[in-house]
């Protein structure tokens, strides 16, 4: 940091003769975050400070995995003309070192162009749950790197699903279809990653929420450029073929009452499905009696598949 930029720092900061010198707020890396004596604002306010680059250290488990280059071109561009309007997010460390919380874009823009110093916001919060939020809130993150993210906290914390919405603020029930794509099969979160990260996380979670013999053909669809629309559609025809297979006679199954129980079969195909990733995720909590009572309800689902009674 250039030592005018700091003097000024410290003098708005509220440290007084300074880095020995009395001050009004706690010292953090070096620098004060106190009561800024020239706009009254209070300890909560964020301050911003100049850092130098060599001393940001990048976050290793930073929830964006791929970074595009014509983009960062693009930002660095705009870096130069207009300068950084958004400063990066830091975690103070020991020894005037800091952690890189949200702003990795920023920080390789600002490398491409050679800079050495950069404009960051102090922070003391979780670094995933703020990395997470604060990518979000700029540039989306893509599907699976959304998902691996919400991931992370929940092994981190031990959230559960309703917990998990209120930090990112989501509903729900967006989070839970958001984590089924954790379970579609490494090759394709891999294969969408890399080449179509285009597709759209809509189109991921319908794909994620379809069966698993179904996954792969919507997934070449979707690589194809298929809508969510079309995806839906390409689920309620494989449904309604599966239903066929194994349905009474056609002429029964044009019967209000035939079509009737076919739709309630599937709506609850749909719901023990969302019902078991929900025990997947939080699979650590089971006690011996639920156990037992998921031990039952695979014997009875391969009765049914069996054809048993």
């Amino acid at each position: 940091m250039s030592r005018k930029f700091e003097r000024k720092t410290r003098e708005l900061l509220g440290t007084a003769g300074g880095p020995g010198g009395a001050a009004t707020g706690g010292m953090t890396g070096g620098l004060t975050v106190g009561s800024d004596r020239l706009f009254g604002t209070s300890a909560g306010f964020p301050h911003v400070v100049e850092l130098d680059l060599a001393r940001v250290h990048r976050n290793p488990d930073q929830p964006r995995r791929h970074f595009d280059e014509a983009e960062l071109r693009s930002l660095a561009s705009s870096i130069e003309r207009h300068g950084l309007q958004n400063p990066i997010l830091v975690r103070p460390l020991p020894q005037g070192e800091y952690l890189l919380i949200g702003g990795e874009r920023r920080v390789r823009a600002h490398e491409m162009l050679g800079r050495k110093t950069v404009f960051a916001i102090l922070t003391s919060g979780d670094p995933d749950e703020i990395g997470l939020i604060d990518n979000v809130q700029r540039v989306d993150l893509n599907a699976v790197e959304y998902a691996a993210a919400l991931a992370r906290l929940i092994d981190k914390h031990g959230y559960t699903h309703d917990e998990l919405a209120a930090v990112v603020g989501r509903d729900r029930t967006d989070v839970t279809k958001l984590l089924a794509i954790m379970g579609l099969p490494d090759g394709m979160r891999e294969e969408y990653a890399t080449e179509f990260a285009h597709v759209s996380r809509s189109v991921m979670i319908e794909i994620a929420a379809a069966p698993a013999e179904l996954q792969d053909r919507l997934w070449e669809r979707a690589k194809e450029g298929a809508s969510v629309k079309a995806v839906r559609q390409a689920k309620r025809d494989h449904a309604r073929g599966g239903a066929d297979a194994e349905a009474p006679p056609e002429d029964a199954a044009r019967e209000p009452d035939a079509k009737e129980a076919v739709r309630s079969l599937q709506a609850s195909v749909k719901r023990i499905l969302r019902d078991v990733a929900v025990v997947r995720e939080q699979r650590r909590y089971l006690d011996p009696d639920n156990r037992d009572r998921l031990v039952r309800l695979r014997a009875e689902i391969d009765a049914i598949l069996e054809g048993g009674a």
